[in-house]
């Protein structure tokens, strides 16, 4: 009703509509009441005074019922439009012809807005085809229709939503949808996060599994975790990651850098050393924490953080390896033998190949050594371990020692205490030389000895006598020329009357002379290179005689005095010598 419709009607209106009303029911009225008894005025009087009543109740029930009516009304509208879920009223063709307050405020707009608009705009465009789907089939079945799916708001904001859809027809008017709009935004986000958690939950236990891999490079732990991590992000389909690590570059097949974008540095040692990026291609709207959650932040963080402390590990465990590879090949390439013990159990911790390698590992040493099942005693072989033990101070001696077909071996034996940083005794280092071939050729050389010694007395006593012999000999000489050869050279002087033979009689005397003299013999076995002529002008220099002088008795030329001269100094190593001749030569008397 309007306005007009709701002021009451006046009083002399009523009447005439009243009084048509009883003419049209009862007929027509008596013009002259005088007519009338007094007992039908009276009748007709209690008459009207009782349909006065009856109006009067029925006045009364009518305010009553229009204040429920009112009441039910505004009930109504509190319950319609104050409802914690969103009510639309859509026609067939998916038009909004109302909305209740709720369904306003989650779709971010003003009820004169969404009237007339479709409902299909606030529909996500992904998940368009399940909502016309079940649309459809509410209409084709009659049946309600349930689907949960993500909504627009006004502002392009996503939230999740619950629609349910149910057809009701009014009679001689087309069908028309009722759809409730339930807010399950919060539900879902704990549904997603839940999803969330479980999908980086799994990216760690990937992770994790990938690192504990025998024998896995660190360029492949790179390359297979820039391919785990897009799964674990909110839209996998859109997500692209990279890992820049000192130069080197592990990246997904599509990526690039965007707006959507969020780092972390990789620290290796305190230094940072790369980066792990993750990007989203293209925009995707977040419910309040923007382009990615805080959780994918902190995912990101952890990876970065543990890849730097595995980077760290494996760089660790190669510089352990190579040091290891090259101390067995260090230690491997001493050709003697080379053992590091435990001092508490005699056990072999480390050898050479020279002591035994790999198979001795393990085995006690004095297994090893002296094929004995009890450590070595003072007794029978001097133990390193217990001298060091013992001193405290390196061992260094001569052990016997058996190779595996049981021979003696000759072992010099260093051996080196190794402390706990609380200076406890923890190992012995011990090197060893193999001096079986020396003490061999030791003993081979003092039996050599022995026997040369021996030889060498032989020998003296055989020189002792050949020198007796040869003065022996020297003496029969000259006893002989002393009594056979002057008499003759007398003789033949006394017989010789030309001078020149005189002369070559007296140069053959004085050749004898000089042979047998005890000055000739000692400059001969001091110098046996000088030639006879040679030690003649050395005599004739001796006596005093001059170069002039010694050419006339030798008939030769002052020159040839000169080069003997020359050639005696030389073989006398006077040569370039400040020495006089003469003096040297009487030197030898």
């Amino acid at each position: 009703m309007n306005k007009k419709d709701n002021q009451p009607e006046s009083a002399s209106e009523l009447r005439r509509r009243a009084e048509k009303k009883i003419k049209q029911e009862t007929g027509a009225l008596p013009d002259d009441f005088t007519t009338l008894s007094r007992e039908e005025i009276g009748e007709l009087i209690h008459e009207l005074e009782v349909h006065k009543i009856e109006l009067e109740m029925q006045n009364d029930e009518l305010c009553a019922a229009q204040e429920e009516l009112e009441l039910s009304r505004k009930r109504y509208f509190d319950l319609y439009n104050l409802a914690p879920v969103g009510y639309c009223v859509v026609n067939e063709k998916g038009f909004i012809q109302d909305v209740n307050l709720t369904a306003v405020t989650l779709l971010g707009s003003i009820r004169s807005d969404l009237i007339n608009r479709p409902i299909s705009e606030f529909i996500l465009s992904e998940n368009y085809l399940r909502y016309h789907r079940h649309w459809k089939m509410a209409f084709e079945t009659g049946e309600p229709q349930t689907v949960e799916l993500q909504m627009l708001r006004n502002d392009k904001s996503l939230f999740w939503v619950r629609l349910d859809f149910m057809v009701a027809k009014n009679v001689g008017q087309s069908p028309f949808c009722q759809v409730t709009l339930t807010d399950i935004s919060g539900p879902k986000r704990l549904e997603q996060r839940l999803q969330e958690r479980v999908k980086e939950l799994n990216l760690l236990f990937r992770f994790s599994d990938l690192l504990e891999k025998p024998d896995i490079s660190l360029n492949e732990v790179l390359k297979t975790t820039v391919l785990m991590i897009p799964q674990a992000w909110q839209f996998p389909g859109i997500t692209e990651a990279c890992i820049e690590l000192e130069g080197q570059i592990f990246q997904t097949k599509g990526f690039r850098k965007t707006q959507w974008m969020q780092t972390s540095d990789i620290v290796i040692q305190g230094k940072k050393a790369g980066q792990m990026t993750v990007c989203y291609t293209e925009k995707r709207p977040a419910f309040n924490e923007g382009s990615f959650l805080i959780e994918e932040s902190c995912l990101l963080n952890t990876i970065s953080e543990r890849l730097g402390r595995i980077i760290e590990r494996v760089r660790l465990t190669e510089a352990v390896k190579h040091s290891e590879m090259f101390l067995r090949t260090t230690i491997n390439s001493i050709t003697n033998p080379f053992v590091v013990i435990n001092a508490s159990d005699y056990t072999v911790e480390l050898a050479n190949d020279a002591y035994g390698g790999e198979k001795v590992i393990g085995l006690k040493c004095h297994a090893v050594v002296h094929h004995r099942s009890t450590p070595c005693t003072d007794d029978d072989h001097p133990c390193p371990v217990q001298e060091i033990k013992r001193t405290g101070k390196p061992f260094i001696g001569e052990l016997l020692h058996y190779d595996d077909q049981g021979n003696q071996l000759n072992m010099e034996t260093y051996a080196f205490p190794i402390f706990e940083p609380n200076g406890q005794l923890c190992r012995v280092l011990e090197y060893q030389i193999d001096i079986t071939a020396h003490r061999q050729t030791e003993l081979k050389l003092e039996q050599k000895a022995t026997e040369l010694k021996e030889m060498n007395v032989a020998l003296k006593v055989l020189l002792k006598r050949r020198e007796l012999d040869k003065e022996e000999i020297g003496q029969n000489i000259f006893a002989n020329y002393q009594i056979l050869l002057p008499p003759i050279i007398q003789n033949l002087k006394n017989t010789l009357t030309q001078e020149d033979q005189r002369e070559i009689i007296q140069i053959l005397e004085l050749r004898l002379k000089n042979i047998l003299s005890p000055f000739s013999k000692k400059l001969s076995d001091k110098l046996i290179n000088l030639t006879p002529t040679e030690i003649h002008v050395a005599h004739l220099i001796k006596s005093g005689k001059s170069n002039k002088e010694i050419s006339q008795i030798l008939n030769c030329s002052f020159h040839t005095v000169s080069r003997h001269r020359d050639n005696i100094r030389t073989k006398t190593n006077l040569k370039n010598k400040k020495i006089n001749l003469r003096s040297f030569l009487l030197s030898f008397e």
